[in-house]
């Protein structure tokens, strides 16, 4: 019995090949594009909740939080645990025990921007007048407000110290990436400054904990830390919530309607292959 070739190559399992390669990508992106809007719109409640957080709580002095109950905000000045434990900022070389970065050079078109970003930080001190209390704060839990810098891609590496940066050696400066302006966004939690945080406090253990009188810490509830006025970080919060909010819903939607669409058409073609 003959076969019909091209039939052959056009027919698997009674589906054509053709046919599945055209939904296969839809479906793909309609599960891309919900993973991630499910992702945003986590992440922005987080951040709503935030804002709620940092509008609403009462502030009181560092000795009454660690005798409270429940979730505070509290202000005071930083200093590292021990006088070494210090980090120092890549872009503006602030001695801090947090930092977060993001240099970025300004492209037309699609691609990604950035040139190199990063956090880190460590545990702190905070204190005033009536007591000390160990924060040992995690990435989601800093809100630092940045500052920007615009140089020529020529002036980066005088602006930044390259040891501390994942940045291409020196000697490729003088690709094109280099000749364009070039945006330096960086913010610290630097020793000596104010900084407000909203968390749980509970009395410091006999030992450790730097000597303090109580810690704060994400698993006593959520923390925020904040290195501007409580105002100015609830408003920021708040806006990345509303914007995360949006973009996520928007990609939920658009993610569900493709899978809704192409999966419907996939399975048609089941069926069809069905009775073949």
């Amino acid at each position: 019995m003959l076969v019909d070739t091209s039939l052959a190559g056009t027919v698997l399992l009674g589906i054509p090949i053709l046919g599945v390669y055209g939904v296969l990508p839809g479906v793909a992106g309609g599960v891309i594009a919900t993973v991630i809007g499910v992702a945003a719109t986590i992440r922005g409640v987080e951040n709503v909740r935030d804002w709620w957080r940092l509008s609403t709580t009462d502030s009181v002095p560092l000795r009454e939080s660690v005798a409270t109950d429940g979730l505070v905000r509290v202000h005071g000045t930083v200093r590292p645990p021990r006088s070494d434990d210090t980090l120092v900022s890549p872009i503006r070389g602030e001695e801090c025990v947090a930092y977060e970065y993001n240099i970025y050079h300004q492209v037309q078109g699609t691609g990604d921007p950035t040139i190199d970003a990063g956090i880190e930080y460590s545990p702190f001190i905070v204190s005033d007048e009536t007591a000390e209390i160990y924060v040992n704060p995690t990435e989601e839990n800093l809100s630092l407000e940045h500052e920007t810098e615009t140089v020529i891609g020529e002036e980066l590496l005088e602006q930044v110290d390259e040891a501390r940066l994942d940045l291409e050696p020196s000697t490729n400066t003088d690709s094109s990436l280099f000749k364009n302006r070039i945006e330096l966004v960086e913010g610290t939690l630097s020793v000596g400054q104010k900084v407000s945080i909203v968390g749980e406090a509970r009395t410091a253990p006999e030992k450790g904990a730097g000597g303090a009188d109580g810690v704060m810490t994400p698993a006593e509830g959520h923390l925020i830390v904040a290195n501007d006025e409580p105002e100015s970080a609830a408003l920021r919060t708040g806006a990345r919530g509303l914007f995360l909010l949006v973009l996520g819903l928007g990609l939920d939607i658009f993610g569900i309607g493709a899978l809704v669409a192409n999966a419907g058409s996939l399975v048609e073609m089941l069926q069809l292959a069905g009775r073949v």
